[in-house]
């Protein structure tokens, strides 16, 4: 069977699909270029896939954003490019807003043809392990991205081609690789269906106890079918997929609140403070309240 994947289909006289959401993640709406809004039935709320590029905007609200094997707590305004078939996923955390624009540019497309196009070589390739964007440029394409809900036509094209232009000018310093390496999903789709199922499980109970028994039970796979393919889809074992999450979790708890150090580590689903101290330290090269002050003073500063 074919690798699952979100079958993406542009509108016809489209040649790239816009969406947006206002308040739900889980309730995205493809706009035409006649600002027709089409509800759309995918899989934006849950860890997929697709054959398509896409450059997605939260521009309200805050989550953890899946890009590959990257885990990263994120605070709107919020840029990424991925490329195609790298897996991901946006987990918010209460109400948000955005938009994305999903298109078909790959390698052997005429487009990379064009000798003004070289200049956004090294991006195009750079995406395919996802790209986080800062600086001056999130702003700008940001704009753009939302004008593109309101016009039709050559307008709407050109603003997209303008979009294009200002990420290829982004500089080194305003790129953020996010995922380590480039993977495919299982090749079976029941397995694959299985352990988006199981990612699921772990986002919406990682705060409490989850035993090894429960997630096997989740997957309807044996240890070791299971430990192999969360490792191939995801580049992590699942402790350390876990850990990451958690730790993730505990990070934004930090910044975001005034809990003390130990309400966050059972908050975050650790039992054990100590472990959660070590455990802390090793992910973020700070003791806990060391990565709080270090924090404040960054949002001060800024």
């Amino acid at each position: 069977m074919k690798p699952y994947a979100e079958k993406i289909q542009f509108l016809p006289g489209e040649s790239f699909r816009l969406l947006q959401w206002v308040d739900n993640i889980r309730e995205v709406e493809i706009v035409s270029g006649d600002k027709t809004r089409i509800p759309l039935t995918g899989s934006g709320h849950e860890w997929h896939s697709h054959s398509h590029m896409e450059l997605t905007v939260v521009d309200r609200g805050s989550g953890t954003r899946f890009i590959g094997d990257s885990i990263t707590h994120f605070t709107a305004p919020d840029l990424v490019i991925i490329g195609p078939h790298l897996p991901h996923y946006w987990h918010m955390h209460g109400q948000s807003s955005g938009c994305a624009v999903q298109f078909e540019l790959e390698s052997d497309h005429s487009f990379w043809k064009l000798p003004e196009t070289r200049m956004a070589h090294q991006l195009w390739q750079d995406a395919n392990l996802g790209i986080q964007i800062t600086g001056d440029g999130l702003q700008k394409i940001k704009n753009l991205m939302q004008s593109c809900c309101t016009c039709s036509g050559i307008r709407r094209l050109r603003l997209f081609i303008q979009i294009i232009e200002l990420l290829a000018g982004v500089s080194s310093k305003d790129r953020i690789a996010l995922s380590r390496t480039s993977f495919m999903p299982p090749n079976n789709q029941s397995t694959y269906v299985s352990l988006q199922k199981t990612i699921r499980y772990v986002l919406q109970n990682f705060q409490n106890e989850i035993s090894f028994y429960d997630i096997l039970q989740e997957s309807h796979m044996s240890k070791a079918t299971f430990q192999r393919h969360f490792k191939k889809l995801t580049n992590k074992t699942f402790t350390r997929f876990l850990t990451d999450l958690r730790l993730s979790f505990a990070g934004r708890k930090l910044i975001e609140s005034d809990l003390s150090v130990s309400e966050i580590a059972f908050a975050s689903g650790y039992n054990n403070l100590s472990h959660f101290n070590h455990q802390f330290k090793v992910h973020y090269q700070l003791a806990p309240l060391a990565f709080r002050k270090a924090a404040g003073r960054k949002n001060r500063s800024g």
